[in-house]
């Protein structure tokens, strides 16, 4: 491999002769050995989260008259360009840097610079025409930019988990209307409760999803609050007034997105990052909420003659080894497990926010990644429990309607005919024996399969 060599403060760095970085990221790739671990440009709305800003920023600082058109139009010109044509080898940084996100921002600023360079007429770690501080990095510290691209990633990778989220709320609801009127008996504390019907119970875990969409809807929205502008612990007067106005609204034009505001303290934006660590939460919720649905759908389906029965999921494949015929509810498990490692991504996550300190929450990386990754997990495996198991769902109309006929949805209809008290002593009576307790009941005036 061919090198070129590059310097910053502590002295030379060899960087391979065709990287779009430069001296800092090459460091940063020594520093932080990557082995089998993921790197920034694997999470490729967090690299777009960067170039946004970026872009946005050369826009704020031309108009502000901090940088001339010449420069900024280059840095504008390379950002587009990797908007429309990622290169996620150019971010190979680890993902858990050290430094709360400088590596990543400099990488950013690095390779701007270098396109930037060559589309102004210079070679590639030159840096006379372009330089990533002075230039691409103007009016900006890792401090606001890293947490804003942080906040845009979550905005940008929310979006396809959003979709499929709504996939299986409206898969729910279909089913249950298929099953409007097909009884289902209802347990509490896993003993037989009254009867309810199928569509009862799909309307309910419908409604779990729909509540659950809403709530993390706000909590990723509120991201668009963002603390650009104020550079490196959020004093203002670290940067010029016009250039403070413009980036956020530079900002809205470049993403397309009038949503995104700048935050009223800017300091609390550099100290704090609760709200990562609400979206965290609300993401843990459904994890767990959809963990009960997959268990409930698994429960259900247990057999096919020793357990409930009342259910029956697509059989996709074979499940065992040894016994032949078996087929296990693999698709409810597999979202369950990608479920379990969305609630230890939040764990990870509330970490970074208890363990912030001082003037500068540095923990962001092991934040952002956490909650990307878990929109991917979500993401996939609703995407297999919709098509391969909820749309499937049949249900057993014949042994659903015997088991809403058992005695204990008798007993709940005969104490609203009898009295609660009336009805236990008439159960005492029998002994458990459910063809005496319904002699007693008939005796009483009550008629099993009837409320009256």
């Amino acid at each position: 491999m061919l090198y070129r060599v590059e310097s910053d403060l502590l002295g030379e760095v060899e960087v391979p002769e065709d990287a779009l970085y430069g001296a800092q990221t090459q460091r940063a790739i020594a520093n932080f050995p990557l082995g089998r671990q993921r790197t920034v440009g694997s999470f490729p709305t967090l690299v777009r989260g960067l170039l946004l800003i970026k872009k946005a920023a050369a826009l704020a600082n031309a108009r502000a008259g901090c940088l001339d058109a010449r420069r900024a139009g280059a840095i504008v010109q390379a950002a587009e360009g990797l908007l429309q044509e990622p290169r996620p080898d150019q971010f190979p940084v680890h993902h858990l840097h050290g430094g709360g996100g400088t590596s990543a921002n400099i990488n950013a600023d690095e390779v701007l610079a270098n396109l930037g360079e060559e589309l102004l007429g210079g070679r590639r770690g030159q840096y006379r025409q372009l330089h990533p501080n002075d230039h691409v990095n103007l009016n900006q510290s890792t401090n606001d930019v890293y947490p804003a691209a942080c906040h845009i990633a979550v905005i940008l990778s929310w979006r396809p988990a959003h979709a499929a989220l709504a996939r299986l709320s409206a898969t729910l609801a279909e089913r249950a209307a298929a099953y409007r009127d097909v009884p289902h008996l209802a347990r509490t504390c896993l003993q037989d409760a009254v009867p309810v019907t199928w569509h009862d119970f799909l309307m309910g875990q419908a409604a779990f999803v729909d509540r659950r969409l809403e709530q993390m809807d706000r909590a990723v929205d509120r991201l668009h609050v963002v603390g650009l502008g104020g550079s490196i612990i959020g004093r203002p007067a670290d940067v010029p007034p016009a250039y403070l106005a413009g980036i956020v609204p530079s900002l809205c034009l470049v993403t397309g997105d009038g949503g995104y505001a700048q935050a009223q303290n800017l300091v609390d934006a550099a100290q704090n990052a609760d709200e990562l660590a609400a979206v965290s939460s609300q993401a843990d919720l459904l994890a767990r909420g959809l963990v009960k649905i997959a268990k409930d759908f698994r429960l259900l389906a247990s057999g096919p003659e020793a357990g409930l029965g009342e259910a029956c999921l697509p059989a996709v494949q074979p499940g065992s080894t040894c016994m032949p015929g078996k087929v296990n509810p693999v698709i409810p498990e597999f979202l369950i497990q990608l479920c379990f490692r969305v609630m230890g991504n939040h764990a990870a996550c509330v970490s970074g926010l208890d363990h912030g300190e001082l003037d500068l929450n540095v923990w962001e990386s092991s934040m952002v990644s956490a909650i990307l990754e878990s929109f991917e997990l979500l993401e996939d495996g609703l995407g297999a429990f919709v098509d391969r198991c909820v749309r499937g769902l049949e249900v057993d109309a014949a042994l659903n309607e015997r088991h809403a006929g058992t005695l204990i949805p008798a007993l709940a209809a005969a104490s609203k005919a009898l009295g609660y008290a009336r009805v236990t002593e008439i159960c005492r009576q029998a002994g458990g024996d459910r063809a005496r307790t319904l002699h007693l009941l008939q005796e009483a005036g009550f008629q099993a399969g009837s409320s009256s």
